[in-house]
């Protein structure tokens, strides 16, 4: 998985005491960089960098430099771009302050399932998956992806999605499970699960259209505002 700036996010001052990272109405202030967190973010900057090609670009400060990886990805300032054989699949990217990445919470033998606030819509050419209740977009690169969404239709466990035929390699799918299952798109289902959409009271009140147009309406640093925006004043 490789993770980047999001659109319109830039690097500012990396060598300076002031280094920042700025984007439409947000930042987040690093001060001074240690070397090896500004190699971390020197290289999201130009391109990106692979997850796993963190530790060794940060060498003795990586523990530092995912502290502010979390920090900037939890500030929607990051993107993460899921690849396969240099084919992009899916880039999720924040869309508004509110975004959080549950990191560690997917566990491969539990059923997930597509959220019922999910859906697909057109934007700039690019399918994209969006859902209300994550703040976060994800464009959709690949018809493979859509086929796993397809899958995900009903609770499915990891290890049955590799016998559909997604076309998607067995490690590949498994990044793409576990970022769309840490940021909350797809979901646990089941009364036996607590913080199922099926047993918390206030999401169980809310229609996926009025959901979204509630969270679009009410201002919340969301991208795609609508409502008392002016956008055709003139």
């Amino acid at each position: 998985m490789r993770l980047s700036l999001a659109e319109g996010v830039a690097l500012r001052c990396p060598e300076a005491e002031d280094a920042r990272v700025e984007g439409p109405g947000r930042s987040l202030r690093l001060g001074v960089l240690a070397p090896g967190v500004r190699a971390v973010f020197e290289s999201l900057a130009d391109g990106g960098i692979q997850e796993t090609e963190v530790p060794a670009a940060a060498g003795s400060d990586a523990s530092l430099a995912w502290y502010w990886l979390d920090l900037a990805g939890d500030g929607g300032l990051l993107s993460w771009t899921v690849e396969e054989r240099g084919n992009l699949l899916m880039t999720l990217t924040p869309a508004s302050a509110s975004f959080l990445r549950r990191r560690a919470t997917f566990d491969a033998l539990v059923p997930l399932q597509l959220s019922r606030f999910a859906h697909t819509r057109m934007a700039a050419g690019h399918a994209v998956l969006d859902c209300p209740t994550v703040h976060a977009t994800a464009v959709l690169h690949d018809r493979r992806v859509v086929s796993l969404l397809f899958d995900m239709a009903r609770p499915t466990l990891l290890a049955r999605l590799n016998q559909f035929n997604t076309g998607i390699e067995s490690v590949t799918l498994r990044e793409l499970v576990r970022l769309l299952a840490e940021t909350g798109i797809l979901v646990p289902e089941g009364l036996d699960v607590p913080a199922s959409e099926a047993t918390l009271t206030a999401l169980r009140q809310w229609e996926p259209h009025d959901l979204l147009f509630h969270l679009r309406s009410r201002g919340w640093g969301h991208q795609t505002r609508a409502g008392a925006t002016y956008r055709f004043r003139g």
